[in-house]
């Protein structure tokens, strides 16, 4: 057959055919990006494998839905059911613990903004079904938000007024007895009545520690707040400024609570312009306000900011920011507008920028760091990091913003 072949081959060069070059290679494993109905997962190839999933694991190992009076529990990559748990139909999952063994579940569709209630029903649910769901019927506005590390406590968004929620505050639930109490103090005392600070605004962001021993929940425009520490002092900020963006510390193995309080110009823009993220060894956060460019680095030990830091280049002054760290954590990855920027992890200079056709809504980067997955309106891209060229696309309709890869 030896000479055959090589005929044919003699034969498509005088034709001056060319073999084509074979199509890009698609990612390996999953992408997880949020579209109207859920989380949709889908393989590196565009096929969606499934997408009503409202809530996902710490790691992104399983998902949970509520299909008819059942919490499923599903795996990504397979679709493949791994546990049912009774529930009553009509409700959300909506918050997950770390280690996944209860999921807090709310009557209703999640809304993008709350709606007036004068009382609330959660269910917490085993997602195995070995054990009874609880239902628990607090009176007031309340939202789960995430589940203290041994179990014992639901912590909430309680907004207020309860029938025309105007602010809201964090608190936790004891899930043996429902009470609603108050968070505690660094110093492991209870805030004092009166004390408790209540939030306003928008954009609220929120990553969970690699440790999954904390959460960070970005606050903006905030610009008549007053911090529980002042509250208790007596006093307005010790500089005198408005508070217009802070991080919420919420420990979630001692349910203590703290707010880093961010300089200006953070809070002061778009909720669109700011996103953040946490290094891979949970020592730094860093925040990110593109209306003017600037980068803050906090200290996760001693909450405190250690840097703030203009972006090298134009401000992007673009809506929908994203940051994400490499998993090596030597570089961040920014996207804001049209374009796409890389910055060493310990410098914060840009060494690269990658524009793009349309706005990108949503970064992650692959587990082995050699491509940046970028959302765009119905689709995903993905760009090869050493040569900077999108190498790539898939469909993704009804994208809303990538959320994992």
């Amino acid at each position: 057959m030896r000479p055959v072949f090589l005929a044919l081959a003699a034969v498509l060069v005088a034709a001056g055919c060319s073999v084509p070059a074979p199509p890009p290679e698609a990612p390996r494993g999953f992408v997880f990006y949020q579209a109207e109905h859920g989380i949709t997962v889908a393989d590196g190839r565009g096929t969606v494998l499934s997408g009503d999933a409202t809530v996902a694991s710490a790691d992104w190992s399983t998902l949970y839905a509520v299909r008819g009076s059942e919490l499923v529990t599903f795996d990504p990559g397979t679709n493949r059911t791994l546990a049912t748990a009774p529930v009553p139909s009509g409700f959300t999952a909506t918050a997950v613990s770390v280690d996944g063994d209860l999921v807090a579940l709310t009557e209703g569709a999640k809304a993008d903004r709350p709606v007036g209630k004068s009382a609330t029903r959660i269910i917490v649910a085993d997602p195995t079904g070995k054990r009874p769901a609880k239902e628990l019927t607090l009176a007031g506005n309340f939202e789960p938000e995430a589940f203290s590390s041994g179990g014992d406590f639901l912590f909430v968004l309680e907004y207020l007024p309860a029938n025309a929620p105007e602010r809201y505050r964090v608190r936790r639930v004891v899930l043996d007895s429902g009470e609603v109490q108050p968070l505690l103090l660094r110093d492991k005392r209870v805030v004092p009545a009166g004390a408790e600070e209540e939030m306003r605004g928008e954009g609220r962001q929120a990553v969970l520690a690699p440790d999954r021993n904390r959460l960070y929940t970005l606050y903006l425009h905030q610009g008549d707040h007053q911090h529980t520490r002042d509250l208790i002092a007596g006093r307005h900020a010790p500089d005198g400024r408005p508070v217009h963006a802070f991080v919420h510390v919420l420990s979630l193995t001692e349910g203590w609570a703290y707010c880093l309080d961010l300089p200006d110009p953070f809070g002061l823009h778009p909720a669109g312009t700011h996103a953040l993220t946490i290094s891979p060894d949970g020592r730094t956060l860093h925040v990110v306000e593109t209306e003017t460019g600037q980068i803050a680095v906090a200290d996760t030990e001693s909450l405190t900011i250690t840097r703030v830091t203009p972006v090298p280049g134009e401000p992007s002054g673009a809506g929908d920011a994203a940051l994400s760290f490499a998993p090596a954590g030597d570089a961040l990855y920014l996207s804001a507008g049209n374009l796409v920027r890389r910055l060493d992890s310990s410098t914060l200079r840009v060494d690269a920028t990658w524009p793009q056709p349309a706005p990108v809504h949503g970064l992650a980067v692959s587990p082995d760091g050699r491509r940046v997955l970028i959302g765009q309106k119905d689709h995903i891209a993905w760009i090869d990091v050493v040569s900077g060229r999108t190498a790539g696309t898939v469909a993704a309709a009804g994208l809303i913003r990538l959320r994992h890869a």
